[in-house]
């Protein structure tokens, strides 16, 4: 966007100047809610004023002065190709979806769910966009990082597709480092109890729990049969039983533990993401209990959570 005398509260106004203002922040802004298209004619008025005004403010740029000087952070700003909202109740951008979708897995180099030849769910999964927090999840006590990332992923598709009728993870992390695309973004996961909504979730293809986690964070068969019914009771036992007896287990790679922070990184570029947390601390929050990721899941949550400056769920 070229401008070559401010625009706004001010001299000058050249129309077109004000005319490129005009259709920038109409397309910046058409996804905030609330927010009324200004006409695009080249005129200042008091509706263009205020949407300068309102820019600034919905991407943190101050003094709020409803001005666009050529080469300052109003006009800086304006001429992205995307802005990260400062907005809590917002991700706005340019881009469509699809192109934030294709965004990521190119910045990182995932493993798209075509490449690696995803079913089509049963149903299509409900629509979700606004993510505010992650939750980091491990494949659990049938999962080791001896196994290609790929037969992992496939693994855990065959589990969730017969529980949920369709992956419930958005990303999964292999052992070598590999991101797998496992539910689009665009779409809801059903990775967190009651809560889905507007939360990220990352599967760590790997064992991070030790013997008698599941007895001691997880929800309990009793708890379950209540909730869920006898079958759900005795699988809920069945996991316990297999994990009383657990030999081996995985910490996290080095590799797996840095390519899920260059993840959780790109999506804070993308979303306004806030708080990140185990899927054991997502459960507190509702009351429940979960022993997932398990303590070395829980630690890597940990580091994450402190390097990238987020808060817990």
């Amino acid at each position: 966007m070229k401008i070559t005398s401010p625009v706004g509260k001010t001299s000058g106004n050249k129309r077109n100047d004000v005319l490129a203002v005009q259709a920038s922040l109409n397309r910046h802004m058409k996804c905030k809610m609330g927010y009324l298209p200004v006409k695009e004619d080249g005129y200042i008025n008091a509706r263009t004023l205020d949407a300068i005004r309102a820019f600034q403010e919905m991407v943190g740029i101050l003094p709020v002065d409803s001005t666009v000087f050529p080469g300052g952070p109003t006009h800086q700003a304006l001429d992205k190709p995307s802005i990260r909202i400062l907005n809590p109740t917002a991700a706005c951008w340019i881009a469509n979806q699809e192109k934030i979708r294709q965004a990521l897995i190119d910045r990182l180099s995932i493993v798209d769910r075509l490449s690696w030849k995803a079913q089509n769910p049963a149903m299509i999964p409900p629509n979700d966009w606004n993510y505010h927090s992650i939750a980091i999840h491990h494949a659990g006590n049938t999962f080791g990082c001896a196994a290609p990332g790929m037969e992992s992923i496939r693994q855990v598709e065959k589990i969730d597709i017969k529980k949920f009728g369709r992956v419930s993870y958005h990303y999964a992390v292999a052992c070598d480092g590999t991101i797998y695309e496992a539910l689009d973004i665009r779409h809801k996961g059903a990775h967190v109890e009651a809560m889905n909504t507007g939360v990220i979730g990352i599967v760590l293809l790997a064992d991070l729990s030790v013997r008698g986690e599941g007895a001691k964070y997880g929800p309990g068969v009793m708890n379950v049969a209540k909730a869920k019914g006898a079958q759900a009771a005795i699988n809920e036992f069945l996991s316990v039983q297999a994990d009383r007896l657990k030999v081996l287990h995985d910490e996290g790679t080095e590799q797996q533990i840095s390519r899920t922070e260059a993840l959780v990184g790109a999506l804070k570029d993308f979303f306004p993401i806030r708080r990140l947390g185990g899927h054991r601390d997502f459960a507190k929050t509702v009351q429940t209990s979960r022993a997932c990721p398990g303590i070395y899941g829980m630690i890597i949550a940990d580091q994450l959570r402190k390097k990238l400056g987020l808060s817990e769920p």
